[in-house]
């Protein structure tokens, strides 16, 4: 399965408009110095259009018509709900976690869920997580995904990071080697896309 998604400038301008109409709708629990809350969001919204086009699925239609109430996830992927969460790693560390040689308890080595988003989670049936290379944003890739059960199971809500600093918000932390890689969740979606195209 491929993990990168070229990101075009429809999917930019679509994520810019649906950012403005986001905006005040959404409470932000803390700052990034790298990044304003318009870009967060526009972010966040190209992780989602860059996963659909992943699995087929159209990132369009895929659009919330507004953004009055907090969603019921990101997509659906046949019996799965699913969570995508985006975030932008700097070089040199995007490749080690790209491809798994990130030591888990080394700065960038946890997948983050912030402390307000863990209570939304029951909701949803796995979460994928993606990134960016900071400051590139037109190739998103898929870095894997853990089913929610799990991550409920697994991990608990902490300040302190593994590395002896704290995050900047409590945060269930994720390692980076526990996540499952995207191909079995690729070939499941492969499977929907066969039925589907021979009800037709």
């Amino acid at each position: 399965m491929r993990m990168g998604v070229e990101i075009t400038d429809e999917m930019v301008n679509r994520a810019e408009r649906e950012a403005v109409k986001r905006e005040p709708n959404i409470t932000h629990h803390f700052d990034v110095e790298h990044m304003s809350d318009d870009q967060r969001n526009e972010v966040g919204f190209l992780g989602e259009f860059a996963c659909c086009e992943l699995f087929g699925i159209d990132w369009q239609s895929n659009i919330r018509d507004n953004y009055l109430t907090i969603d019921n996830g990101d997509i659906r992927l046949g019996k799965y709900l699913i969570d995508v969460k985006t975030e932008t790693i700097p070089q040199p560390y995007f490749d080690k976690v790209f491809n798994r040689r990130i030591d888990d308890d080394k700065p960038y080595g946890r997948r983050l869920i912030t402390k307000n988003q863990v209570s939304l989670l029951d909701k949803y049936d796995l979460v994928v997580f993606g990134a960016f290379v900071r400051g590139h944003y037109r190739k998103w890739y898929a870095l894997g995904y853990m089913r929610v059960r799990d991550i409920l199971q697994n991990y608990h809500v902490t300040e302190k990071s593994p590395f002896g600093t704290t995050y900047p918000e409590p945060a269930i932390a994720v390692r980076n080697s526990e996540i499952h890689r995207m191909d079995d969740l690729g070939a499941y979606a492969e499977r929907i896309r066969e039925r589907i195209a021979n009800m037709s």
